[in-house]
């Protein structure tokens, strides 16, 4: 193998594109002792316990030695689960990852009493904490408390589901560490004749390659490895569903899907309204495909033909600092005060760039109260990176506005919101390459860009969503999840969406097998919603409206201080209803019109 294809490893990567962990902690033993402390205050939790129906200063008292726990338990838990992601197969950091989360199972059994204590109390008096002057910073919670009562068990019952936490967090445990760490790829010679190791990072950039070869090459040779262990990848994923099951039956849930839905103070009609939606376009989807299959010349389109982009004269790359400078000048529309957290952020080694063998694969932003707004990344020098970087500086700038907005009981948001702010980022990322990219065929590329992110955004991830709502209904109703049935049903899904000009290739029915964001319970439609929101948002901003910045800002600054739906409400934008969703769609079947009138 060339040199050149030879993933790094992370001693090898250098310090300017890996992120600066010092400001939580310099060193294993720093940590150690912080954890020894915090374990050592755990049980002073329990000191409330038969107490709080005594008066209101007690509940008070007690809320605030809970928010400290966690505030202290944020900060050790982030720094171990970023050491972790570095390289999954270094067994220090694996062990320290684990104490963590056995800290955390454990804070969380010990303070299992809180809330069934609490919910035992008269309607009256529980309605009475939200008015009064002593409770008024954890109002938010407090209101969130009262609205599941029907969901809250016994005490006994509680402390049994809290000591049972980290168990069932075994089933995505398990998949991170098959898919990330102990997976291996085999290798592909690239257009240029070097030999190139492939690996999560890497595939896509492998199926953007112009080279035919190459792309059926690695799409065949990468899902060879999930053939391989089919039949592990199917217990797990049923057992992260059976686990959800399980939960949201012992909380009187109709479903698990109702219960993922509930944290977000969203109902089952948006979810199903959404899938619906996309169901009711999927001819302009067909169209689309169309175009792909006539702009690439070819007789047949295949699955592995869907990420080469359509325009070769603008094959371009994006190197590090380039990709910088395109994010801060696409982002210009968010105001300075913004722009300065996004130079900050970029100058201050709060990004882990390069892919190292072992990392985490993916991308995200993850931090806590008392840390930078981190970003983990695979970066390779293609446009998708240059967008997903706008898109975690995106979440990141959210959680620095919160954190310096709020109080830490008020600043974490709920997930529905956070991908108004990354997406965000993205449109307005195009909606500049577009004005500075001034040819034609510069013009066709970026429209044909913004159609894959619009195919990626809201109907992949609503293909997920309708996949993943069906897999867990199965469950629900005792069918076992083979993976002959997990595949079919993929297959099935994924012909309906990608329509007749589609060759369904047989290893796409796998796609499954690799899919992260199945295991992060109901997520994905929630990317196809903060898109619609977002193009929303981003095109009264684009417009010149003043007012729009203010709202959309303060939205961000407001953390988890409201529900979601109402914070969006104050933003401009009204998600219970169908509009912003026929609106985006709307807005992709024009872009097919101006795609197919340049190309």
């Amino acid at each position: 193998m060339t040199e050149i294809g030879k993933v790094k490893e992370r001693s090898e990567v250098p310090g300017s594109m890996k992120w600066d962990l010092s400001k939580l902690y310099g060193s294993t033993e720093e940590w150690g002792s912080d954890l020894d402390l915090l374990e050592a205050q755990v049980p002073d939790i329990g000191r409330f316990k038969g107490r709080l129906s005594t008066s209101k200063t007690v509940i008070a008292e007690c809320l605030r030695s809970q928010d400290d726990l966690s505030r202290a338990l944020g900060k050790l838990y982030t720094w171990a689960h970023l050491k972790h992601d570095e390289d999954l197969n270094d067994t220090l950091y694996q062990s320290l990852h684990d104490k963590a989360v056995n800290l955390m199972t454990r804070i969380g059994t010990e303070t299992s009493y809180m809330v069934p204590e609490l919910l035992s109390m008269p309607k009256e008096d529980l309605e009475s904490l939200l008015k009064d002057p002593t409770l008024e910073f954890a109002r938010v919670p407090l209101r969130s408390i009262i609205r599941q009562k029907d969901h809250y068990l016994s005490k006994e019952e509680e402390r049994l589901l809290a000591m049972a936490a980290e168990s069932l967090e075994a089933s995505s445990k398990t998949y991170r560490m098959l898919n990330d760490a102990d997976l291996r790829f085999p290798s592909v010679v690239d257009d240029k004749g070097a030999e190139v190791e492939i690996s999560h990072g890497r595939f896509i950039s492998l199926l953007m390659s112009r080279d035919r070869r190459v792309r059926r090459e690695a799409f065949e040779r990468f899902y060879s490895v999930y053939v391989s262990h089919r039949n592990t990848f199917a217990a797990v994923l049923e057992g992260e569903l059976k686990q959800r099951s399980f939960v949201s039956s012992a909380r009187n849930y109709p479903s698990a899907l109702h219960a993922s839905l509930d944290e977000d103070e969203v109902g089952p009609e948006i979810y199903n309204g959404l899938i619906a939606a996309v169901r009711g376009s999927l001819d302009v989807f067909h169209r689309y495909v169309g175009i792909r299959k006539r702009s690439l010349g070819l007789d047949e389109l295949h699955m592995y033909d869907v990420y080469v982009p359509l325009v070769e004269e603008l094959d371009r790359t994006f190197e590090w600092d380039e990709a910088c400078e395109l994010v801060i000048s696409g982002l210009q529309p968010l105001g300075s005060d913004y722009i300065e957290l996004v130079k900050e952020g970029l100058s201050s080694n709060w990004i882990d760039v390069l892919e190292n063998r072992g990392k985490r694969s993916g991308a995200y932003s993850s931090g806590c109260y008392d840390s930078p707004p981190y970003i983990l990344m695979n970066y390779q020098e293609n446009i998708k990176e240059l967008f997903t970087l706008a898109h975690e500086m995106g979440h990141s700038i959210h959680s620095l506005l919160s954190h310096r907005s709020q109080p830490h009981i008020t600043a974490d948001y709920r997930i529905f919101v956070a991908e108004v702010a990354s997406t965000l980022n993205e449109s307005l990322l195009m909606e500049r390459l577009l004005n500075e990219w001034g040819t034609r065929k510069e013009q066709a590329f970026l429209v044909n860009h913004y159609l894959d992110s619009f195919k990626g955004t809201v109907f992949r991830q609503t293909m997920f969503a309708e996949f993943e709502r069906d897999i867990s209904a199965m469950v629900e109703r005792n069918i076992p999840l083979t993976p002959a049935l997990l595949t079919d049903h993929y297959l099935k899904l994924n012909r309906d969406h990608f329509g007749p000009d589609m060759v369904m290739d047989p290893e796409i029915g796998l796609e499954w097998a690799r899919i992260p964001h199945f295991y992060y319970d109901f997520y994905v439609y929630k990317y196809a919603t903060s898109f619609s929101v977002a193009s929303a948002i981003s095109s009264r901003l684009l417009s010149g409206d003043k007012e729009q910045l203010g709202r959309y800002l303060s939205m961000l600054s407001a953390g988890g201080s409201k529900p979601p739906l109402e914070l969006l409400r104050d933003a401009g934008v009204d998600l219970s209803t169908p509009a912003p969703i026929s609106e985006a769609l709307r807005v992709f079947s024009d872009l097919v019109d101006r795609f197919n009138g340049l190309s």
